[in-house]
């Protein structure tokens, strides 16, 4: 038995959770994160040591990789983990939206980043390389492309820091 007032509350329901919906849906909820940052300096400087800490140890990984203490598949594991802090570490630089006096010095360490990043990638295949089997001259080729990387890394370093105000 259907009475009146059974249709009209469940009316009200039904119009009430639509334009909830709606409101929804026009506005929604997810505005994404920020990060405020207050002292630029600390933030970089907190940057460039987490970043410092992941090279020293990639650069202990691949030497016992090159020692055969480290298989390459290990090898391969923690450089794909470091890889992934480095661009956490990118994101954290841009989405700290420095000011014009800083933004110099962040995007020279935006660059660095990057070009670590790049490293990892060699280092990636330098593992597989080794794991299949690779010649001496293959190996010095690769180490010389890996050297470059590096360097190109530390100049954006130094041009960060030189750039800072």
């Amino acid at each position: 038995m259907v009475t009146k007032k059974g249709i009209v509350i469940t009316a009200i329901m039904l119009g009430a959770i639509t334009t909830a919906s709606f409101f929804i849906w026009i506005f929604p909820q997810n505005r994404g994160s920020t990060v405020i940052v207050s002292d630029y300096g600390n933030e970089i400087e907190s940057v460039k040591e987490r970043h410092a800490l992941i090279m020293d140890e990639m650069d202990s990984d691949l030497q016992s990789m090159l020692n055969n203490t480290l298989s390459p598949d290990d090898f391969t594991t923690r450089a794909q983990a470091s890889s992934s802090q480095i661009t956490s570490l990118i994101s954290e630089l841009i989405e700290s939206n420095p000011p014009a006096e800083w933004r110099e010095s962040y995007l020279n360490y935006d660059e660095a980043l990057k070009k670590y990043n790049d490293y990892l990638t060699e280092s990636i295949a330098l593992a597989s390389k080794i794991k299949n089997g690779i010649s001496s001259n293959d190996l010095s080729d690769e180490m010389s492309k890996m050297a470059s990387l590096k360097n190109d890394t530390n100049s954006f370093i130094v041009m960060s820091n030189e750039t800072r105000p």
